[in-house]
């Protein structure tokens, strides 16, 4: 599974990719809020750390917060509260966007972990899928004296925080691009990282 600072990154992209040509369409203050809900959003499905009965014991511990039905539940939420607050136009379509992206980031990352098969279509269906390749390190347990919990974190953030960069600042309204070097330094960071997290035991 990515951590929670990988998955609160996906939010914090998906924000600021899906924007007017990356004009304010909410106050300061609000942007803050929905951001930070947004990042709710986006780790909404671990919830099952907290309640274990969201897993299915009798299908290998099959995580059932992780399919793509479920995982939409909170933005469908926050979709009808955006119209029942009056929120329409080009404003609600952004925001309804960004929730159903942020939701849908969490499975995405954890499969591609490769570590745990995932039902990916619970309910509709309970096969349970995994990815071939673990592209992204496992996170581990959150404890001060754990190592591999900060050497996968590092891993993790040498492929997201490069990846993240290059793709916000190549975006058609971006008008200052990456310098060359910049940019050779980034992918070559990312590079490094990928194959140190695709050589990790899964």
């Amino acid at each position: 599974m990515s951590s929670f600072i990988g998955h609160g990154l996906a939010a914090v992209t998906i924000s600021e990719a899906i924007a007017p040509n990356r004009r304010p369409f909410l106050s300061r203050g609000r942007s803050l809020i929905w951001l930070g809900w947004l990042i709710i959003i986006a780790w909404a499905p671990d919830i099952d750390y907290a309640v274990p009965a969201l897993t299915m014991a009798q299908n290998e511990g099959a995580r059932i917060t992780h399919g793509i039905p479920s995982s939409l539940l909170l933005p469908s939420v926050t979709v009808v509260g955006l119209f029942l607050a009056g929120l329409r136009g080009q404003k609600s379509c952004i925001c309804a966007w960004q929730a159903i992206l942020a939701g849908l980031s969490h499975p995405v990352m954890d499969w591609f972990v490769g570590v745990i098969a995932l039902p990916l279509f619970w309910p509709l269906n309970s096969v349970l899928v995994k990815s071939p390749i673990g592209l992204l390190p496992s996170a581990g347990k959150p404890h001060w004296q754990n190592y591999f919990f900060y050497k996968n974190l590092l891993i993790e953030l040498g492929i997201l925080v490069p990846l993240v960069i290059l793709f916000l600042r190549n975006l058609a309204w971006q008008k200052n691009k990456l310098s060359r070097w910049k940019t050779m330094m980034l992918i070559a960071i990312l590079t490094y990282s990928l194959n140190i997290s695709v050589g990790l035991s899964r």
